[in-house]
């Protein structure tokens, strides 16, 4: 078998709440004010980080922590002369680079329709838990300025500028489609050519993808490097026929590339914002394999004062379980600083609904991934 119809993987969804302050500025303010992303919560206002700022620290992370790659990107001219700069989708795919994978793309063609990949990893915003009450604190180069004295030079000042502060929790979300993840599918124009080892997709005139393949598995199927890459002809009444070219990796890489951005997550992300080092470090994280790739823990989770400690306790775990999308484990994590309401009651029911069971087990968690994999159809290529 050198195809998998279905996938075995199960979706997952995380939800997490970390401590970080002033990640993710916005627009200047008066010239020389840098703000931070703000938006109005039950009627006061908090601090955000938004989706693309998490997209590149949880990247980051990846690279530096599993050695993911960085995607060719290209500048391409619209029909209105307008240059986009977007993914090389001739130099990479899916089957090369798990940036594409996980986190989609759009590539533009000149006069045809883009080739669009939904990202299988969906983001929440990182809403704040705590309230933002104008916090603001004002800096200067005076370093600089007094080497500058030392060196003799003439007309040194200080060049002065504010940032607005804040320093809160903050509720994430991720979401792992497992049927997206690994498959990725093209529309294109002309039949690909296949000679001395080469697959050849034509995109336009000018612009051709070239992919190596190792063997011929069927007729228009090929095994590549991770993975497969197929072709169907789609016949159209009345018009050309179009072709759907199919990218698929095999599924010990979809299992890989499923892990290793769960530990990320788990562990917590490289970020740095105005020169700072970050902590986007999960003190609270809840996660769960669900039929839906929905972020159905994130709704009711939220954290209130312990009075009389300097302490937070986690509340809504207990009405997020109530979930019938919630299959095999839940797992749970928190620390001494936060808490959850009622642990003990949710680890030592065994089988909570009759579905899935909790767990403070991480590699009992992720378990449920290799039963899955070992318990699958063969891999691609077999």
């Amino acid at each position: 078998m050198y195809f998998n119809e279905k996938s075995y993987i199960r979706h997952v969804t995380v939800t997490a709440i970390f401590e970080a302050w002033a990640l993710n500025r916005d627009e200047k303010i008066g010239g020389n004010i840098l703000s931070i992303k703000k938006l109005k919560r039950d009627l006061e206002t908090v601090s955000y980080i938004g989706k693309p700022g998490i997209r590149h620290y949880l990247f980051e992370t990846l690279k530096k922590g599993f050695g993911w790659k960085e995607t060719f990107v290209t500048v391409t001219k619209q029909q209105d002369e307008t240059k986009v700069i977007q993914f090389d989708v001739t130099k990479d795919d899916i089957l090369s680079s798990p940036e594409l994978d996980a986190f989609g793309y759009m590539y533009t063609i000149k006069g045809q329709a883009s080739i669009t990949r939904k990202a299988p990893l969906g983001i929440t915003k990182a809403i704040g838990l705590n309230l933002y009450y104008g916090d603001m604190s004002f800096y200067a180069n005076h370093d600089l300025v007094n080497r500058g004295i030392k060196q003799g030079i003439d007309d040194m000042s200080p060049n002065p500028y504010s940032k607005e502060e804040h320093i809160s929790f903050y509720r994430l979300s991720f979401t792992i489609d497992a049927d997206v993840l690994g498959k990725d599918e093209w529309i294109v124009e002309n039949e690909p050519k296949v000679e001395d080892g080469i697959i050849k997709i034509i995109l336009s005139e000018d612009k051709t993808k070239q992919v190596s393949y190792i063997e011929q598995l069927d007729e228009r199927v090929y095994r590549v490097e991770k993975g497969i890459i197929r072709y169907d002809k789609i016949e159209l009444v009345g018009k050309r026929p179009k072709y759907k070219i199919v990218f698929e990796i095999n599924k010990e890489e979809k299992l890989t590339r499923i892990k290793q951005i769960l530990e990320a997550i788990k562990d917590g992300l490289y970020a740095q914002s105005s020169g700072e080092a970050n902590t986007l470090v999960p003190l609270f994280l809840i996660a769960g394999y669900v039929k839906v790739p929905s972020p159905v823990f994130h709704p009711y989770i939220e954290i209130e004062p312990v009075s009389g400690v300097k302490k937070c306790r986690v509340i809504g775990v207990n009405g997020c379980l109530k979930n019938s999308w919630i299959v095999d484990k839940v797992f749970l994590m928190d620390c001494e600083r936060m808490q959850v309401e009622r642990k003990e009651e949710l680890i030592f029911n065994k089988n909570n609904l009759g579905k899935f069971e909790v767990t403070e087990n991480w590699d009992e968690f992720l378990k449920v991934l290799d039963d899955e994999y070992t318990t699958s159809s063969p891999s691609i290529g077999e």
